[in-house]
């Protein structure tokens, strides 16, 4: 692992950044669950971006918003059917920090929506030396509409979320000239926070009275973009109206026409419409992809942008279980560790899982079975239902008698997935049809906490997205660094591992019923071939070349590296 020092050392011109942090703007930040600011592998993979800043000492500081109903708790009715309920914050927990100036006073950032002014207050949280700033309109002096501007992540209202990505965008900016802040670089995490640009270029324009054209010309020098998926609803789409109609008291306040800031989001044979990704692409000077198959895909879909691939990296200190800490260390610098000692690991990991399942759902797991574990959001390119694609061949796996199988499943569908609400349904449907409620379990309301559970006591991390939509899926990162099996539809940062090393691969193109196959003659025969200490001897050599593989190369220490080196230090070699 590299720290930054270290770096300075290679590249002293980062020095800059002491003085000039990196901004890292982001719609969600998954950090704990006290602090249900997050909905998925996005907000994971910045809250990991947090974390390995801290770690590795990088000067970096995070912008989000603060929602006090979070995305949503989930429910899984008598029906089978996921309810929503709020996911309320309680600020007491949440390890925040409300900024205020000399005077004791809140520090409020205000900012012009459509013909009105909203104030929004700065809530910090640090780890380490590193801060994120997460703004809230919760404050008295917005209507009362007004102040659940930030409630809700995700809200379904296109008007709610335009105004919530100026604020994340626009106010962002606002924080860093409030405190006196000047970032050497910003770099928008997904398209949500790409107004920040033009307010980049203002507080140029303001400090060196510039026109518009060369201040934006600036702004863009100092932005990079990071795109994480190319799926329709990752990329969000806005009517030209409803986007120029909000931005219409700010454009105002620049001095702006309108329609130059929506030709900046143009969307090439959609007209009128704004895409917050194409915004954020012709703005930043440097764009990435999130694993080499992404930027090959992304390229396709974007011939004119040339998306660097820096494939996504987990943070090695969260995901990895402490008790794998030292084997780990081992493992790392080529030195033999016995298959019991692994094994016995992953025997005790296992069994806190099934402890936790026992104790949330009643259902007894066996820990001497095999067991696979699929767990992410649930829509329909993932693919959750494709292990029940031959119900009977399955349940026949289910329940021999000599090498049963048992299946954990968890994750949720998002509110207006009218598809993914369905596929759960569906999923809970045939366990009970199937009376295979002691061998599949579903675990409601997937969380911080269950993540890190499954990721460390699973045998097999199951991963089956339709071929060329999975942009990364850093899931099974997490899982290959507890040693996990990887048995996957090559997609993300699948594509460049061998799998057949590390796990076992499933035919993306007759994967309906390869996925039988490979449990029949693969993985369930490596199971159960156990030596006379009943331990799987090649299982285990999959286990530990799993974690040497991804712990090496697949951790946030890397991915965090590779921004520097590939996306911040043209910027800043720039300024010197």
């Amino acid at each position: 692992m590299q720290s930054f020092s270290q770096l300075l050392e290679e590249q002293p011109e980062f020095k800059v950044l002491n003085d000039h942090p990196i901004a890292y703007f982001c719609a969600e930040f998954a950090l704990y669950d006290n602090l249900p600011i997050f909905s998925g592998g996005l907000g994971v993979l910045a809250g990991d971006v947090i974390c390995e800043a801290g770690d590795s000492e990088v000067p970096l500081i995070g912008v989000g918003l603060l929602y006090k109903e979070g995305f949503f708790e989930q429910v899984i009715t008598e029906q089978a059917a996921q309810k929503e309920l709020p996911a309320y914050l309680e600020l007491a927990s949440a390890l925040l920090v409300l900024l205020v100036d000399s005077s004791n006073e809140r520090i409020l950032i205000k900012l012009p929506i459509a013909d009105r002014i909203i104030y929004a207050q700065i809530w910090e949280y640090k780890h380490k030396a590193v801060r994120l700033f997460l703004l809230d309109t919760d404050v008295e002096q917005n209507s009362e509409l007004d102040r659940r501007l930030t409630v809700n992540l995700y809200p379904t209202d296109s008007q709610w979320r335009i105004q919530q990505e100026m604020i994340l965008g626009i106010g962002g900016v606002r924080i860093f000239e409030e405190l006196g802040i000047e970032p050497s670089v910003y770099h928008l995490n997904e398209g949500h926070s790409a107004f920040a640009v033009v307010e980049i270029a203002h507080q140029y324009i303001k400090k060196n009275q510039a026109d518009f054209d060369e201040a934006l010309k600036y702004a863009c020098s100092k932005t990079v973009f990071t795109n994480h998926t190319l799926i329709p609803a990752g990329n969000d789409l806005f009517n030209n109206d409803e986007v120029a109609e909000l931005l219409s008291g700010y454009t105002k306040h620049l001095g702006l026409n309108p329609e130059e800031m929506l030709k900046m989001g143009s969307v090439p044979n959609q007209p009128g419409l704004f895409s917050m990704t194409m915004l954020a692409l012709s703005a930043a000077t440097k764009t990435s992809a999130v694993s080499m198959a992404h930027s090959v895909y992304a390229k396709n879909a974007w011939p004119e942008h040339q998306l660097i691939p820096i494939t996504n990296g987990v943070n090695k200190t969260f995901w990895q279980n402490p008790a794998w800490e030292e084997l780990d260390k081992l493992l790392q610098n080529q030195v033999s560790v016995p298959d019991e000692q692994i094994w016995q690991v992953h025997k005790l990991l296992k069994q806190d899982l099934f402890t936790y399942i026992l104790n949330k759902t009643g259902v007894s797991l066996k820990p001497e079975v095999l067991t696979l574990t699929w767990a992410r959001r649930f829509t329909e390119y993932k693919q959750p239902k494709l292990i029940f694609s031959d119900v009977q061949r399955l349940v026949k796996l289910i329940k021999n008698t000599s090498t049963p199988i048992q299946i954990i499943f968890s994750g949720k569908a998002h509110p207006n997935s009218v598809t993914g609400k369905q596929i759960i349904t569906d999923i809970l449907q045939i366990i009970k049809s199937e009376d295979l409620q002691k061998q599949i379990v579903f675990i409601p309301n997937y969380d911080l906490e269950i993540a890190h559970l499954l990721t460390a006591g699973s045998d097999v991390w199951l991963n089956t997205p339709i071929k060329g939509q999975e942009a990364c899926g850093t899931s099974g990162m997490k899982a290959g660094m507890n040693g996990l099996l990887q048995f996957a539809i090559s997609d993300g940062w699948t594509d460049e591992i061998n799998l057949d090393e590390l796990g076992f691969w499933i035919d993306p193109v007759n994967s309906s019923t390869h996925i039988y196959e490979i449990l029949e003659l693969k993985i369930i025969p490596l199971y159960y071939q156990r030596n006379s200490e009943d331990v799987p001897e090649q299982w285990v050599s999959k286990m530990k070349a799993t974690m040497l593989e991804v712990g090496s190369n697949y951790n946030s220490n890397r991915m965090l590296m590779q921004y520097l080196k590939e996306l911040y230090f043209p910027i800043i070699s720039k300024d010197n």
